[in-house]
């Protein structure tokens, strides 16, 4: 057995995604190596080999990338086995910390023998329907399930995005509360002054910003396409739901709905301004209940109103501060007149936009990164914890 202390300040993060593509994971990732580095660590950083020229803002962080760039599902597991060897032999030569992105990832490291760990769990990957229509569906599912129990009883820290999460792997995986901490997801305070966005609603249209993922109830924003008082709808962003919205927008000739595909940040955002409603109309899930969607978050910031389902613990918060009209995901009627409500209601979307505004003040990811940073250099130095199982 080996101990996790922060004697040489220094850090190694493994994450199997590509980080020149802004997402929701990204950004995390992002948040937390920045400020690591800002308070004093040295942050070496393992991933995969990026698409496309990395971000300034990870200047001074020392970047070691395996030679397969991320393309999704199909090469998940070659990925994690190569970002998992290499973290642990960074780790070991630099005598760091190693904090691993994500529970599925962390599962693979335990079978690769890494030492200590610190565990930062995005979301629960065996609750997504990804892997639902992949060949051997359920096997696929009990293996992931099986990793990510591992992952959570070999890490000597996590760190998840909500209660709900905590909650369920306490009670779930046997794992003891008091080494899970929440961190919740955030935003880029400083991204969105330095676009210098003007409030410019015009027309009534609604958008979405984020992946398309299954977790997405396309069958809501079908229906709000079919309201008379809406101009247009804007669908910003990719994924493996695309092609299904984009058959059905063909075979109902909804030419409301505007798929634009993934945009840089500034004219996403730009996008977000002019329109009149931002959505989040998703499924009710396991893996919806223990998330925190980022784009929420994205929406308060613009000071923006929003019809969202009630499907996360953040959304219950939003609605308990009278940031957004939320409904019961069940009840698509109650999203479908709570869009109508705001299109209608120029006094509550000015009331919404600043609460909402007020509201994100919270969860800049300059406040949540703070989080692990003191994480870092009290809990963990504080009392350093054998893991089980090494």
């Amino acid at each position: 057995m080996s101990d996790l202390s922060i004697r040489d300040g220094k850090v190694c993060i493994a994450h199997a995604g590509d980080i020149s593509v802004p997402c929701g994971g990204t950004n995390r990732v992002w948040a937390f190596t920045q400020a690591l580095r800002d308070a004093g660590f040295e942050v070496h950083l393992v991933v995969p080999r990026p698409e496309k020229d990395v971000s300034n803002d990870l200047v001074g962080i020392e970047i070691h990338t395996i030679p397969i760039r991320e393309t999704g599902i199909k090469d998940q597991l070659l990925r994690a086995l190569f970002v998992s060897h290499l973290a642990k032999r960074v780790a070991k030569r630099i005598k760091a910390i190693l904090q691993i992105e994500h529970s599925t990832l962390a599962g693979f490291a335990t079978l690769a023998n890494c030492p200590d760990f610190v565990l930062d769990m995005h979301d629960l990957a065996f609750a997504s329907p990804l892997y639902s229509n992949l060949p051997f569906s359920d096997s696929v599912t009990r293996l992931i399930y099986h990793l990510e129990c591992r992952a959570v009883n070999y890490a000597s820290r996590i760190v998840v995005v909500s209660n709900p999460m905590r909650k369920f792997i306490v009670e779930e995986w046997d794992v003891p509360q008091q080494k899970i901490r929440v961190i919740p997801n955030g935003y880029f305070e400083e991204r969105f002054r330095s676009f210098n966005l003007e409030h410019t609603e015009g027309t009534s249209s609604v958008s979405f910003l984020g992946t398309l993922h299954p977790k997405i109830d396309i069958v809501k924003i079908l229906k709000l396409a079919k309201m008379p008082d809406i101009s247009k709808i804007y669908i910003i962003g990719d994924g493996p739901l695309r092609g299904k919205l984009e058959k059905e927008v063909r075979k109902s000739s909804l030419r409301k709905i505007v798929i634009t595909g993934r945009l840089p940040d500034e004219d996403a955002f730009r996008l977000l301004m002019e329109s009149q409603v931002l959505i989040l109309p998703e499924h009710p899930s396991l893996l919806t209940e223990v998330s925190c969607p980022v784009k929420l978050l994205d929406y308060a910031a613009l000071g923006k109103p929003i019809a969202a389902d009630n499907v996360a613990e953040i959304c219950a918060l939003f609605k308990e501060n009278n940031a957004a009209l939320v409904s019961d995901p069940s009840n698509a009627e109650e999203f479908i007149n709570n869009v109508r409500t705001l299109l209608k209601d120029e006094e509550l979307r000015k009331a919404l936009s600043s609460n909402a505004k007020k509201f994100a003040k919270n969860f800049t990811w300059k406040k949540q990164a703070e989080k692990l940073v003191n994480i870092y250099k009290h809990d963990i130095h504080a009392s350093a914890i054998s893991t089980p199982g090494n």
